[in-house]
């Protein structure tokens, strides 16, 4: 009797080591041992990872897509707040310490990482946009490379980091170099309402400390100069009373530290500098084309000039003009504003009846796309300050400028 009770145990230890040899591992429960090389995400088309993700949920979606087509697996997916696994692939920036530890190798910069942790692989930006950037990259580099995917395995080195980290973001240009079709979202950031009979908002623009508003009188016989405070948005000082047209727009020249204000319309060769430490109004300037929109970039070394819609020039320091072309875009219906720029791009607000335009060029004159921002209040003026885009408008009688943050939105696709 002994030697079959202790048979019918044998039998019964291997038919259950058996079965386990041959189910599915969970997401808690590795196919394999942890190897201390590589994180064995796909092993012979099993996984025992799922996807946690954080913010837009598109990005995840598109990345299981694109997993199941090259390795035939089709990963569990959740939001990170409402779940957790011992393997993760963490998508966005979670709430995870791995993720906080991968984006570390950002040092406070914009942009992404892709990286190992732990067990968990994180792919992760600092915000959506970027997070689906990071998926592209990894798209590229790591799924479309045999020596990280072969067959129905993907295998990832504890070693790999890939990121993308600038001090200046920039999305926006990053999206129009990629040739990304992409959204704009304005968020209201702050009102600037002037006072008394001075609540007609035109130019704005920023230092990367301060936000700068010349809001004028109806008539256009004055106007006056706000200073904001970025981080508090209070108000922190303002301007005597002084002349400068139509104030049509306005920018921040960092190599002389003051604001230039052009006056447009019938006096665009008129300009007028406002020292941005004190607010002191200088002396005008006049140059030699036409201006009812302007913008400084320091990198570029000098400004970029336009008037009515139709022309572009650029300057150097000293607003001598270095390079002329005409405006090859042709957008009806909308009137034309100011203009802003980063490093790379020149953009013009133009408003209409249903949304505002951004139409953007490069620094050469080079007409490259229309962006619609979904408002219908008329813009005035646009600028890039301290990694975030901004367009100034009227937000009609007696309430003066409302700015906002115009953010670049954009999800991952996957394409075969």
């Amino acid at each position: 009797m002994q030697i079959m009770t202790r048979t019918i145990l044998a039998l019964l230890t291997l038919g259950a080591a058996l079965f386990s040899c041959n189910k599915t591992p969970s997401a808690e429960e590795p196919a394999t041992p942890a190897d201390p090389e590589k994180l064995l995400v796909v092993v012979n088309g099993i996984s025992p990872y799922s996807v946690a993700y954080a913010g837009d949920s598109g990005n995840a979606r598109a990345f299981v897509t694109a997993l199941k087509d090259l390795t035939g697996v089709e990963l569990a997916s959740y939001n990170a707040t409402e779940k957790s696994g011992t393997l993760e692939i963490l998508i966005g920036r979670t709430e995870r310490p791995e993720t906080a530890e991968a984006l570390k190798e950002l040092g406070g910069k914009q942009g992404y990482v892709i990286k190992p942790v732990g067990e968990k692989l994180v792919i992760a930006g600092i915000n959506d946009t970027w997070t689906a950037l990071a998926l592209h990259e990894f798209q590229k580099k790591v799924l479309k490379v045999n020596a990280y995917l072969a067959g129905n395995s993907l295998t990832i080195p504890r070693s790999l980091v890939f990121k993308e980290a600038y001090a200046e973001g920039q999305l926006i240009a990053r999206l129009l170099q990629r040739g990304y079709t992409f959204t704009l979202r304005p968020t209201l950031v702050m009102n600037c309402p002037g006072e008394n009979n001075m609540t007609i908002a035109q130019g704005a623009a920023s230092d990367g400390q301060f936000f700068y508003f010349v809001n004028r009188t109806s008539d256009e016989s004055s106007s006056i100069v706000y200073k904001y405070d970025m981080t508090t948005l209070s108000q922190v000082a303002k301007s005597a009373t002084f002349y400068a047209g139509h104030c049509n727009d306005m920018t921040y020249d960092a190599a002389k530290k003051r604001l230039v204000i052009a006056h447009g319309q019938s006096e665009g060769k008129i300009l007028t500098p406002v020292s941005a430490e004190n607010l002191a109004v200088q002396p005008d300037i006049t140059i030699k084309v036409g201006s009812g929109a302007i913008t400084y970039n320091d990198f570029k070394g000098g400004y970029a000039i336009s008037q009515g819609g139709s022309t572009f020039y650029v300057t150097d320091r000293d607003l001598n003009v270095t390079l002329s072309k005409s405006r090859t875009d042709v957008h009806t219906g909308y009137t034309a504003q100011g203009m802003g720029s980063d490093d790379f791009y020149v953009y013009f607000p133009m408003s209409g009846s249903k949304d505002n335009a951004l139409v953007t060029y490069d620094w050469e004159g080079k007409f490259i796309r229309i962006l619609s921002i979904p408002l219908t209040l008329e813009s005035e003026s646009m600028f890039y300050a301290a990694g975030n885009y901004y367009v100034n408008f009227y937000l009609g009688s007696r309430k003066g400028a409302g700015l906002y943050r115009i953010d670049p939105v954009y999800t991952y696709k996957y394409a075969k």
